[in-house]
């Protein structure tokens, strides 16, 4: 506890200290960003004032050349408010023209000697504005004079341009910035003279930084920096900038005094360790009070141990009262599953979860036919055997997780969760039908016969509570017993056309399949380097009498659940090998047909001799057979699945993985089965162009297959697009609408005649 304690106590300090640094860090940040912004501004008005010198010195020159512009040199009178005057002197430093209309200015006079007239009579590239105030301003630092030399086209010195630039005006300006923002900002020449100073809203100036530190910046040629140097006069180095005007020898300055900037942050600061320092005395109060109780609790522990140790065999004795008082309210005595207690609790958690559910949730409410009259023949012992039989029916017949519960005499409610569809419940009640009206040929000496009488309701159509699902679906139980016996009946009416259908299919499919009535369509699949036809893949159908062609999704799902999906793969792979054969009798050319095999046919020790007798028969080699098996049928037993389809690849058939990219199997079973190929599923297909996951999974399929060394089949191709993406991405194979739909036999004579299609 007290290590937990300190730990807690070291963070806390650790992230205190880390904030108060990391605000001063960015206020410092902020203010170096601030004064960035206000040295560019001034700096550029700077530049902007000192370019209308230059515009008035050209009005000047063309006073001296004898043209009347005098009105326009009075920057007064234009606005200028940052010139106090302006003045015109000939080469020989007589005064021509003064915006105070003076016969002399002496003080711009000055800076006319002989000294400049000889540079600049002697020198051509000078500078063109001379910026060069006295040493002793008489307390007006911030009044700067300026000298233009003006020089005719041959460059022959014709006269002077002199003005007096007030900077004490030019930084009232900024005077809020300087008191708000605490700022100063400073006017520098180039060397080191401080023209004009504006801090806290006081002007001065005249301060010398030549040689000096906080200076140097003037003379590295950059632009603009960070002041690095202490200001001489200074206690502390202020934080700022300094910036360089970029056609005058002219910085300007702007710092903030940062035990100021950061004076600002000591209340918030202040709160901060106040803060710290309470959640640590609370911490430390609560760990003392802790290790104190603690060590009280350790007391009375020890103290209450010998009496513990007396009450625990009479508290386990509680217990296994308890436990079997519960199972005894919650149980069915005689069967042992959940009774109607137990399943209203367990059935009202199902549906709190059921609303978060886009999937369908069935009721199966169970009554057994004729269950008085065995009870009254045969005698009620023969009558509960049939009642603990029936109950462990139900209960292998469904999932683990689903809700068996016996509500009284040979009543049985079952709920079954997540269900996709309509005709998946219908499956499932003709699976419970199936499993209780089997016979029970040996009930304590007896042969028993019954069936049950099921009716069926949804949530959340049918009601949203369980009491509203167990009344609807014993209503639609009653209708089912009136209907017949071994019947189920949905409580939403228009749904019974789903079971009435599916035990139509179901009671027609042997003789179905002794008729012929199932037939096989043909989809070639396409090389896509040549598209030449390389191969074709058999699809089932039903030519029902009564209603028609109907396709294998409503009758493929009857088939897995009464087992009858084993002799229908007999007869899809004859019916395959005689329809090759006619081909060859024909004179057509051969190509390989791949048919699906599911789970059930993989655990059918006879796949491998149907499949060689079958060839043998027709005169066929094994490579014109190629067998599709999905990811689902690894599911149960992935040990017996890959012996079979390893058979298989020793006579002589390729082996495709149908659906690649929608089951659960991983890389360790491609690795290990004996596949020749993948077949990616129709559903990345569909949007190959404007999805880019669907584009990215194609690819790192194809990548995939390349390493292992297996060929790519893209199935469900409808489009030009599509062709093109999986071209470019490296498919070996397609198949799809886009270049032959599903069609008869006798349909695709023509086209295997030709043996390739022609992509325009």
């Amino acid at each position: 506890m007290a290590l937990l304690s300190a730990c807690v106590l070291a963070m806390l300090w650790y992230f205190t200290i880390t904030r108060i640094q990391n605000e001063k860090e960015l206020a410092i940040a902020s203010s170096i960003a601030d004064s960035r912004n206000v040295a560019a501004i001034v700096s550029a008005n700077l530049d902007g004032v000192l370019g209308k010198t230059l515009l008035y010195s050209r009005i000047g020159q063309s006073l001296l050349n004898g043209e009347q512009k005098a009105p326009y040199l009075n920057p007064l009178f234009n606005g200028d408010s940052a010139f106090l005057r302006v003045a015109v002197f000939n080469a020989d430093g007589q005064l021509v023209y003064s915006s105070a209309r003076q016969k002399e200015e002496p003080e711009l006079s000055r800076l006319i000697n002989a000294g400049y007239m000889t540079s600049l009579t002697s020198e051509r590239d000078q500078a063109t504005m001379i910026i060069n105030p006295p040493n002793n301003r008489d307390g007006y630092s911030w009044r700067v004079p300026l000298l233009i030399p003006l020089q005719n086209g041959r460059g022959e010195l014709q006269g002077f341009f002199t003005a007096i630039l007030d900077l004490g005006y030019f930084l009232k300006t900024y005077q809020e910035v300087s008191v708000a923002g605490a700022s100063r900002i400073e006017i520098l020449n180039a060397a080191g003279l401080q023209l004009a100073e504006l801090s806290g809203g006081i002007l001065s100036g005249g301060s010398n930084y030549a040689g000096q530190d906080y200076a140097m910046f003037l003379l590295t040629g950059k632009g603009d920096g960070l002041i690095h140097a202490l200001r001489p006069g200074d206690d502390v180095q202020h934080v700022g900038v300094q910036r360089r005007l970029a056609h005058y020898p002219l910085a300007v300055v702007v710092s903030r005094d940062p035990q100021q900037l950061l004076g600002k942050l000591w209340p918030a600061h202040r709160q901060y360790y106040l803060q710290a320092i309470c959640i640590s005395l609370a911490i430390m109060l609560l760990t003392g009070g802790l290790i104190n109780l603690a060590h009280r609790r350790r007391f009375l522990y020890e103290k209450l141990l010998y009496s513990e140790r007396e009450k625990s065999g009479l508290i386990n004795q509680l217990e296994q009262e308890k436990s079997r008082a519960y199972q005894l309210a919650s149980h069915d005595y005689l069967t042992g599953i959940p009774n109607r207690m137990l399943f209203y609790e367990l059935a009202s958690t199902e549906l709190s979860r059921a609303k978060r559910s886009r999937n369908l949730y069935a009721l199966f409410f169970l009554d057994l036919d004729k269950f008085k009259l065995i009870n009254d023949t045969q005698g009620h012992a023969v009558g509960d055997a049939l009642l603990q039989e029936v109950a462990r029916r139900l209960r292998a017949a469904l999932r683990e997780y689903d809700l068996v519960a016996r509500l009284g005499g040979d009543e049985f409610v079952v709920m079954v969760s997540e269900i996709r569809d309509e005709e998946s419940v219908a499956e499932i009640a003709d699976k419970l039908v199936e499993a209780v009206r089997a016979p029970y040929p040996d009930l304590l000496g007896a042969y028993v016969e019954t069936a049950p009488s099921i009716g069926i309701a949804l949530y959340p159509r049918d009601g949203q509570s369980v009491d509203e699902l167990m009344t609807n679906a014993d209503s639609a139980m009653y209708t089912a017993k009136t209907s017949g016996t071994g019947l189920y009946r949905f409580y939403d009416a228009s749904l019974n056309a789903i079971a009435v259908r599916g035990l139509e299919l179901l009671g027609r499919f042997r003789q179905a399949l002794k008729e012929n009535e199932f037939c096989l369509y043909y989809q070639p699949k396409v090389e896509l380097h040549n598209f030449n036809i390389t191969g074709m893949e058999a699809l089932i159908r039903w030519q029902h009498p009564e209603h028609g062609l109907i396709f294998p999704g409503e009758f493929i799902g009857l088939a897995e659940a009464h087992d009858l999906v084993v002799p229908l793969g007999h007869w899809i792979i004859e019916a395959v090998c005689r329809q090759l054969a006619q081909w060859r009798d024909k004179g057509l050319p051969l190509l390989p047909v791949a048919i699906n095999v599911s789970a059930k046919q993989l655990r059918d020790e006879r796949l491998g001799d149907v499949v060689r007798d079958t060839l043998r028969r027709h005169r066929l080699t094994p490579d014109l057979l190629e067998i599709e098996v999905t990811e689902s049928c690894f599911i149960e037993d992935v040990e017996t699945a890959r012996a079979t389809l390893e058979k298989l690849r020793d006579e002589g058939l390729k082996i495709y993985l149908d659906d690649y990219g929608t089951g659960y199997s991983g890389l360790s079973h491609i690795k290990t089965l004996p596949v020749y190929a993948l077949k990616i599923d129709r559903s990345f297909i569909s949007d190959i162009r404007n999805d880019n996951s669907d584009g990215m999974i194609v690819a790192s399929t194809v990548t995939l297959a390349r390493n292992l060394g297996l060929k790519v089949v893209a199935e469900g191709v409808e489009t030009k697009e599509q062709l093109m993406h999986l071209k470019v991405m490296g498919c070996d194979q397609v198949q799809g609408f886009y270049l032959q739909r599903p069609v008869a036999a006798d349909q695709l004579e023509s086209i295997l005649q030709k043996g390739r299609f022609e992509i325009a």
